[in-house]
């Protein structure tokens, strides 16, 4: 999978690891971000008005706290969970490229051995790869991006994404993945005075199991 800008430059990226027990975590070890020309491409959507539920018990059931809301895979259709025991390991930062195994910050019903999502930064692509091994497949892996563009083309191997004139391609093997796309309205007014009324989610599901 491969994220490519018609014109080379102006591309800030950014990628994490840790685990899921951090300072107002989120459960998104292994996301990042990207931005092109200042306008955010591929976001983390943030965490919207405080409430009750933020801090209790009841934190990972908002939407915005859940890996499947980050860019980040759902694994045998599994999201990540909350704890200091769910971490990254085996990091690897360097100019241009990051990697790491996020395997750990999945729970036993994943059923994954070592996931390695790794990306490269190469001109005015981004390549992203995820190499994995799972103990059983038990229901198709799904790569997810959260987007605050608008995504006009969907399908065959293609996802654009546009914000403000500037454009992205998403380029994925349309034998391996369908590509789904949902768009998500925003009531939340922490959340519309930054993305508006809508964002969109972007899921490639793999189209058997692996």
């Amino acid at each position: 999978t491969a994220f490519h800008f018609h014109k080379a430059g102006d591309l800030f990226f950014a990628a994490s690891a840790g685990h899921n027990k951090q300072s107002h975590n989120h459960n998104d070890v292994g996301t990042f971000s990207l931005y092109y020309k200042d306008r955010p491409m591929i976001i983390d959507v943030g965490v919207g008005t405080y409430t009750r539920q933020t801090f209790s018990d009841e934190r990972y059931s908002i939407w915005t706290m859940q890996s499947g809301y980050h860019n980040v895979p759902m694994i045998n259709g599994v999201m990540q969970k909350d704890g200091r025991e769910y971490a990254a390991k085996n990091v690897v930062s360097r100019n241009g490229y990051f990697s790491a195994d996020i395997s750990g910050a999945y729970p036993s019903e994943a059923a994954v051995s070592h996931w390695i999502r790794s990306y490269k930064v190469k001109g005015k692509t981004i390549e992203i790869a995820d190499e994995f091994v799972l103990d059983k497949a038990t229901a198709p892996n799904e790569i997810v991006f959260m987007t605050w563009g608008s995504v006009p083309e969907a399908g065959d191997g293609l996802v654009t994404i546009e914000v403000d004139g500037q454009k992205a391609s998403l380029r994925y093997s349309a034998s391996d993945f369908e590509a789904v796309v949902e768009p998500i309205v925003l009531k939340d007014p922490k959340l519309t005075e930054v993305w508006g009324e809508e964002i969109c989610r972007v899921r490639l599901i793999a189209r058997k199991l692996q």
